[in-house]
């Protein structure tokens, strides 16, 4: 492992805890739910693809021989399967400690949900809040639910334009929603409720532009990861943000993001939602059911 210091210095053990991660056979996902299990915890990984599910509980398997890891099916992009997910969990468990939601997509190749909704923002906000609210009940007041925002987040608008294609801006509102629904949560917490942070890991060179899963040119999607490799930080770093929100000293409310210049890279800290959000959070946001 990697960054043990960092894990020593701002982490706690987890042993006995059950956490569940979405977007967990790769990325950030994949590392989060790695570091968890070496902290201990039982992990979860909800992911839409079995056969990549199954091969990343055996990565984290052979690197750590006594990992509690396993997988579980869902797919954001539909409320029947985000609906049986949440029962199978409540089947499976009856309490859930840790839940981070890291599933999302970019420029997808598939223009709507199985619902009708637009890709972007039917995964990354609404999918999203839902399987939220249908696993709320899982977790208590020890309990913690991170949600992996974005930078993009500020730069988000209010409404969605006519016709509007599957690209950068679809992806910045989605995620400028999803800080302001944490933010919601957070200011609304009950007293049964786990504590509700985000988490935008900065910048970094995962699968979601990969040519299988978005509209982008082949040769476009390789120069970028490229890019991301040269001038970013890794994967396995970027997750840090996620494993101290679970983990780490924070309150309810907080947001985690990378120190680094403009918040693009480097080591995790206690950071601020962006005036725009905050602006959001107070108004409705829209319906999710």
């Amino acid at each position: 492992m990697r960054y043990q210091k960092w894990y020593q210095k701002n982490t706690a053990p987890q042993a006995g805890r059950v956490a569940v991660v979405t977007g967990a056979n790769s990325g950030i996902g994949f590392f989060a739910a790695r570091g968890l299990a070496y902290l201990g915890a039982e992990v979860v990984l909800a992911c839409r693809n079995e056969a990549r599910a199954a091969a990343a509980c055996e990565r984290i398997r052979a690197e750590l021989p006594t990992a509690q890891i396993s997988y579980m099916l869902v797919d954001l992009a539909s409320f029947a399967s985000i609906d049986a997910f949440a029962s199978a969990l409540a089947a499976r468990y009856t309490k859930i400690d840790l839940f981070l939601h890291c599933a999302g997509v970019y420029y997808p190749r598939i223009a709507q949900t199985a619902d009708g909704l637009p890709m972007t923002e039917g995964v990354n906000y609404v999918g999203t809040v839902r399987l939220a609210e249908a696993v709320m009940s899982l977790l208590d007041a020890t309990g913690r639910m991170v949600f992996t925002t974005s930078l993009t987040d500020r730069f988000g608008k209010d409404r969605r334009a006519e016709n509007e294609p599957q690209g950068y801006a679809a992806y910045a509102r989605s995620k400028h929603l999803l800080s302001a629904y944490v933010v919601q949560k957070a200011r609304k917490r009950g007293e049964d409720q786990p504590l509700f942070a985000a988490t935008h890991p900065g910048i970094t060179a995962t699968d979601l532009l990969s040519p299988d899963k978005t509209s982008h040119k082949p040769l476009f999607s390789r120069l970028g990861h490229a890019f991301l490799y040269v001038f970013t930080h890794s994967p396995e770093k970027a997750a840090l943000t996620a494993l101290l929100a679970l983990t780490g000293n924070v309150e309810n409310g907080t947001c985690i993001g990378p120190r680094g210049l403009f918040g693009i890279s480097g080591f995790p800290h206690k950071t601020r939602f962006c005036k725009q959000v905050l602006r959001r959070a107070a108004r409705l946001l829209p319906k999710v059911e």
